[in-house]
């Protein structure tokens, strides 16, 4: 059993690396016993939203590194019918392969859960509703539900699968959502909140991909104003080197407190990327009268504007392609959050720091590797079938991170991974 000082990582001893990240970004403040997370090196870990396409991609990145054979841990898939459609639509030889169990619950049937989250020290939740255009209201109760029997079960630590620009005033309901989800699970169960950035994977959809593969890049930000990009494989990918301890040191360097304070690192001048959104304020806890162990990491593995995507679809399509910008304003009649995003996308974007991320979690994609590692080019494919990475992205990035998590506990036990005060 691995455990840190939730509160400033010199309090992690030299020797606790392995299984060791997820405390050392889930506790705030130092000073009490309560801020201590310790998560097992075999524990049990449950994953929650799986199912759909970007989960079944966070599942890859996530076996990648915490699978079977590079962690003792046991992960169980959550799904409302272990034989339906959903169960069936996951990675080929999960089982077998994988060793993980797929477990029956339901979200909104609470007493369900109690069963599935027996034993289990932490949990991945990957998305709590169907992909949408507007927030669902169910998301909110079900993540109370979820908290709730967690906290009930003994688990300590809860991974959710978040969005970047917290606080950014823009009324985005889908992510303003996901930020009060943080603290509801925060208020029952410590919480890393792995807050992402535009998911790459949104490209391959229907109103995007096909114009793109004729040469029509159309988009409504400015050619030259970079946007912040992440695979959803690698939200997983960030979650499984949590658990298995890759990069403990810098997963505290990206993470925020709840009072949105950085804590001491061992990088330049101490902080290895953008300051992030503030994350909770005492007001909020004050107002839900709980206190809110929370802390976030903003997730991007690349940055490109426009005009810089062009190159790349061109590069791995082999022909041309274009940027149109499109005007925003008809989407404020159509689909006001989409409006919002653009909006947020021009004048300010994810805060995210691009070379502390791939520090951090060794293997994320970058956007060409992403559309390589997708097949982008193949037009016969489509992101309702589902998005499947080339045979041989997975692997690599696992040989990454056992690179990594060698390199790291050869540093801890000879003092280079101890942190700078």
């Amino acid at each position: 059993m691995a455990s840190v000082s939730a509160g400033s990582p010199r309090g992690a001893s030299r020797g606790s690396v392995a299984a060791a990240a997820a405390a050392a970004a889930a506790g705030v403040e130092a000073g009490g016993g309560d801020d201590m997370v310790e998560i097992p090196a075999d524990g049990r870990i449950l994953l929650v939203g799986i199912t759909g396409v970007t989960g079944r991609s966070a599942l890859q990145g996530l076996l990648t590194v915490a699978g079977p054979g590079r962690t003792a841990h046991s992960l169980l898939a959550l799904t409302r019918n272990p034989g339906g459609a959903a169960a069936r639509a996951l990675p080929p030889g999960i089982q077998a392969v994988y060793g993980t169990q797929v477990v029956a619950g339901d979200l909104d049937e609470p007493y369900t859960l109690g069963p599935a989250l027996r034993g289990v020290t932490a949990v991945y939740c990957h998305a709590l509703s169907k992909d949408a255009s507007t927030a669902d209201p169910q998301e909110l109760i079900r993540a109370r539900k979820l908290a709730e029997a967690a906290k009930a079960a003994g688990v300590r630590l809860i991974m959710y699968n978040s969005s970047g620009g917290r606080g950014c005033g823009y009324g985005i309901t889908q992510m303003e959502q996901k930020h009060r989800i943080e603290d509801v699970m925060a208020a029952e169960v410590p919480t890393v909140a792995l807050r992402a950035s535009m998911f790459m994977e949104e490209l391959w959809k229907r109103y995007t991909r096909p114009g793109i593969l004729k040469g029509r890049f159309i988009w409504s930000t400015p050619s030259d104003r970079p946007v912040q990009l992440v695979a959803a494989r690698d939200m997983g990918l960030a979650a499984g080197c949590l658990i298995s301890g890759v990069g403990q040191q810098s997963a505290a360097a990206l993470a925020t407190t709840s009072g949105g304070s950085r804590i001491s690192v061992p990088w330049d001048q101490g902080a290895p990327g953008r300051e992030a959104a503030t994350t909770t304020t005492k007001q909020q806890q004050q107002q839900s009268g709980r206190r809110l162990r929370l802390r976030a990491i903003e997730l991007s593995g690349d940055e490109l504007s426009p005009a810089q995507m062009c190159e790349v679809f061109a590069k791995v399509q082999g022909q041309p392609v274009r940027h149109h910008r499109a005007p925003a304003w008809p989407f404020w009649f159509l689909a006001r959050d989409v409006f919002r995003i653009s909006r947020f996308l021009t004048e300010r974007g994810f805060t995210g720091d691009v070379a502390a991320c791939r520090a951090q979690f060794p293997g994320m994609l970058t956007f060409e590797d992403f559309l390589r590692a997708t097949r982008w080019a193949e037009h016969s494919r489509s992101y309702e079938d589902g998005i499947a990475f080339a045979e041989g992205t997975t692997e690599a990035a696992a040989a990454s991170t056992t690179t990594t998590a060698a390199a790291t506990t050869a540093a801890a036990g000879s003092g280079g991974g101890q942190p700078r005060g």
